[in-house]
């Protein structure tokens, strides 16, 4: 009888590459180079130790660097801060301008114009 198995492959030097579905047959070993122990989540590259049959936690995946940006990435997103920046200086704009207008009406009001 056959059974199918999750198993967890890792290289030569017990780095994680992949995990796989593998059929044993009943009283089959799991072959060399994988295990049953999940390794753990979230992780970048966790190394498995034979001796101890348990992962390292591997690299934080929070100061992984980003990739770096596309030529065409970088000038979308000057693009977008560029919009960003003239929108914030309309509003600025329209906000000087009902100043303004609510300060000639005061004025009006007082008498003074």
């Amino acid at each position: 009888m056959s059974e199918l198995i999750k198993v967890f492959k890792y290289d030569d030097n017990g780095v994680f590459e992949r995990d796989d579905l593998i059929i044993l047959k009943k009283g089959e070993k799991i072959p060399d180079g994988y295990t049953l122990i999940e390794p753990p989540i979230p992780s970048i590259n966790p190394v498995f130790n034979v001796k101890t049959q348990k992962w390292s936690a591997g690299e934080d995946a929070s100061v992984m660097d980003p990739p770096p940006l596309s030529e065409i990435e970088k000038l979308t997103q000057d693009y977008a801060d560029l919009m960003l920046y003239v929108a914030e200086v309309e509003q600025k704009t329209e906000q000087t301008q009902q100043d303004n207008a609510n300060l000639l009406l005061s004025l009006a009001e007082a008498g003074v114009l």
